[in-house]
């Protein structure tokens, strides 16, 4: 009698255990939904979430308002299934890699990413993508006009981001804009990366001079002579191979303009680029249709990178 009354007993508390164990589980997971679900809000009232397909989304923060537009034509991603041997046409974009970059309290925190890519030229669009991120936050401080341009443009619009091959970036800035720069930003510029223009780096000017407007604070801004961002720590090895003696790191293309047509380039708008928000002209369609037909939005599968970059060594390293 006693035995059975002890198993009965045990068997209650069995029963009790598991229901209450039962509870807890389905409280604390409704509870953890919950939580998701709020934490979820609060972000999306805040950031932007950016997404590749087989990759995990990952949110940045943005400071622009709630009803803020990029102009970002959608990603249908029907062309990420092409791969190429040196590379994707879909890579991460820089912020789904974990890349960050922040101007905070005149400090620049942007951690060097470019070992995050398994191939060459997209290593070095990610070294390009930091120095634009930079060069951007010095233009929101000091009020710099500029947009992002040619190649990088149609990167935005068509990628997102770089095109897969493309080996540099490009802007545009109005000639003041240039100049307020060159006197007053550049010397914010992180230590690893160098402004050349024909002051900086004087190699960087032709022989002959008499044909090129030389600005009497800027000097020589005009094309192939245009002011740049240099990365310390690359080499294109172009001038080892032809000879010239100029900084030949990984480059931001700094095109001056000195005709501005106000009304096509303003007011500017933003695209997303590689994660971070870029200018881009007001008129931005009309330009690409211009300089790459009505088809630029295809995606083409017969290119192919024409640099082939030293991504982890100056071109000093390289010459010793």
């Amino acid at each position: 009698m006693r035995k059975a009354a002890v198993l009965l007993l045990c068997s209650l508390l069995m029963v009790a255990v598991i229901f209450l164990m039962t509870f807890f589980q389905i409280d604390s997971a409704s509870l953890l939904k919950t939580n998701i679900a709020k934490n979820t809000t609060n972000i999306a009232k805040n950031t932007s979430i950016t997404t590749t397909p087989g990759t995990t989304a990952v949110t940045y923060v943005t400071t622009r308002p709630k009803n803020y537009h990029y102009v970002n034509p959608n990603r249908t991603f029907k062309h990420c299934d092409v791969e190429f041997t040196w590379g994707k046409m879909c890579p991460e974009l820089y912020t789904e890699l974990g890349g960050r970059c922040d101007l905070i309290k005149g400090t620049f925190d942007c951690p060097d990413i470019r070992k995050y890519a398994r191939f060459t030229p997209r290593q070095a669009q990610l070294v390009q993508t930091r120095m634009l991120r930079i060069f951007d936050l010095l233009a929101q401080k000091y009020k710099i006009h500029y947009w992002i341009a040619r190649g990088t443009l149609l990167g935005a619009a068509r990628h997102h981001g770089f095109i897969p091959w493309d080996g540099d970036a490009d802007i545009e800035m109005p000639l003041d804009d240039y100049v307020k720069f060159f006197q007053v930003a550049a010397k914010e510029l992180p230590e690893d990366v160098f402004f050349q223009n024909s002051i900086s780096d004087p190699a960087l000017k032709p022989n002959d001079a008499r044909d090129y407007d030389v600005h009497k604070i800027v000097g020589i801004y005009e094309a192939t002579w245009n002011p740049r961002l240099r990365d310390r720590n690359s080499c294109y090895k172009y001038c080892s191979a032809y000879g010239c003696k100029w900084h030949d790191g990984l480059m931001i293309d700094m095109f001056v303009v000195t005709d501005v047509d106000e009304s096509a380039i303003y007011p500017l708008k933003q695209m997303q680029f590689e994660g971070f928000p870029l200018n881009v002209q007001n008129n931005w369609e009309q330009v690409l249709v211009s300089l790459y037909g009505e088809s630029w939005p295809e995606f083409p599968t017969d290119k192919s990178p024409e640099e082939n970059p030293d991504v982890f060594h100056g071109c000093e390293k390289l010459r010793k």
